[in-house]
């Protein structure tokens, strides 16, 4: 038997028997195996940049059958309702899986329809576990939408301005240029950038020090402390002091990296609590040190004002969907598209942290592989504080619909044993 044979002959084998492995459509009792250990702190994957994914069984999930699917599939459907809007043979945003939306709209028709407690049989019957592996940092954190005191106007506490999008600020299109050039290298860098015009040129946009607020720009002042968590978590909420509330969504960023103020300052040796409230107290107690602790972060993020209809929607991530409360997260568009159903095992503080969340944001800090994510937490001081005790390694699984996930690739596997075969 030749090479290619004895290749394709093993990974057909494994391929069917993860089939065999997996459960049927209906209630499942998945039996208790002994989980592989969770990586180790601070760890990484291998140095291949190819994003894998292992065909696992239900079985394998940690926590499965106990794990709470509502916010999951709140946030599915919300995903469903945009693809629904979309033509079918069109891919998923981002990612470098799920094909195209026709793979997932019959499990989106029956999740519309689906009564409270059958969750776990929808997904069970709809989808097909992989295990997530590959390159970059293993980590789980949280982020949420912090609730704010605000000022029309500047006064003493509210100092730092939360500014709408400037009029010179472009947006590049890298992903139109890597068709273009038929690059992988473009490919592989981020979808667009943000920079201004410079004569016959186009660089960079100002960084966060160089930025200055130009007439009808400002939206509010707040706290700077504030401020700078507003745009480290991506939108906010304005509380008046007339009792009026307005949403500051993101609208854009100057397209520098993300570096922490908070971890600058640390590293300083200036503090040694690093957390939103130690941070807020250090600018307080040092005024005249607010703008180079800021500045510290070349990146900027601009905002629009909206109006809070319903304070139970969530502000919109970057696949334009509201965020759902422990239900969406946030991940590397490179590897994951937009909609993924990811499964993770984690810790959350000292509990143990098992469920379902859909890919639906993303950010600086997070586009660093594809075991890189950031739960939503929701609205407030209490969500926060849920966030900031988020910090940990984490194993994922992604949900394929069945029709796009192991029958095809067991399919793929026939034909290149047949191809083989042939040779």
């Amino acid at each position: 038997m030749t090479l290619a044979i004895r290749l394709a002959t093993l990974l057909l084998a494994a391929g069917l028997s993860a089939c065999a492995s997996s459960p049927t459509a209906g209630p499942s009792q998945p039996p208790q195996t002994t989980a592989p250990s969770r990586p180790s702190a601070g760890s990484t994957a291998s140095d291949s940049s190819e994003l894998r994914l292992v065909p696992a069984s239900f079985a394998e999930l940690p926590g499965w059958s106990q794990a709470d699917l509502r916010p999951a599939l709140a946030a599915f459907r919300k995903q469903c309702e945009v693809w629904g809007r979309r033509p079918a043979n069109a891919p998923l945003t981002g990612g470098r899986y799920g094909g195209p939306i026709s793979n997932w709209m019959p499990a989106c028709s029956q999740a519309a329809l689906l009564p409270q407690g059958e969750e776990h049989r929808f997904f069970e019957s709809w989808f097909q576990p992989a295990l997530v592996e590959g390159p970059g940092e293993i980590r789980l954190t949280g982020y949420f939408e912090p609730v704010i005191s605000a000022r029309r106007f500047a006064e003493p506490g509210f100092t730092e301005p939360l500014l709408r999008p400037p009029a010179d600020m472009l947006t590049v299109d890298i992903a139109a240029f890597a068709e273009a050039q038929n690059s992988e290298a473009l490919r592989s860098a981020p979808k667009t950038l943000a920079g201004r015009s410079d004569g016959s040129r186009v660089g960079p946009y100002l960084k966060r020090a160089d930025i200055r607020p130009e007439p009808g720009q400002i939206i509010a002042f707040a706290h700077p402390a504030d401020v700078y968590n507003i745009q480290v978590q991506g939108s906010g909420r304005l509380r008046f002091e007339d009792g009026a509330e307005a949403r500051a969504q993101f609208a854009g960023q100057n397209g520098y990296k993300w570096t922490s103020a908070l971890g600058e300052l640390r590293r300083s040796g200036r503090v040694q609590n690093v957390s939103w409230a130690a941070f807020r107290a250090w600018l307080d107690a040092n005024p005249q040190e607010v703008k180079n602790v800021l500045n510290a972060d070349p990146s900027y993020v601009f905002f629009q004002e909206e109006t809070l209809a319903d304070p139970s929607i969530g502000p919109r991530g970057a696949a334009g969907i509201p965020l759902t409360r422990l239900g969406s997260l946030a991940v590397d568009p490179s590897f994951h598209p937009y909609g993924a159903l990811i499964y993770l095992d984690g810790m959350h503080g000292g509990d143990t942290f098992q469920r379902l969340l859909v890919a639906q944001d993303t950010g600086g800090a997070i586009r660093r592989g594809p075991r890189r994510g950031d739960v939503f937490f929701g609205p407030g001081a209490e969500a926060g504080a849920m966030a900031e005790r988020m910090n940990a390694p984490a194993r994922w699984w992604t949900l394929l619909p069945r029709s796009d996930g192991l029958d095809n690739r067991v399919a793929a596997l026939r034909s290149a044993l047949e191809d083989a075969k042939g040779r």
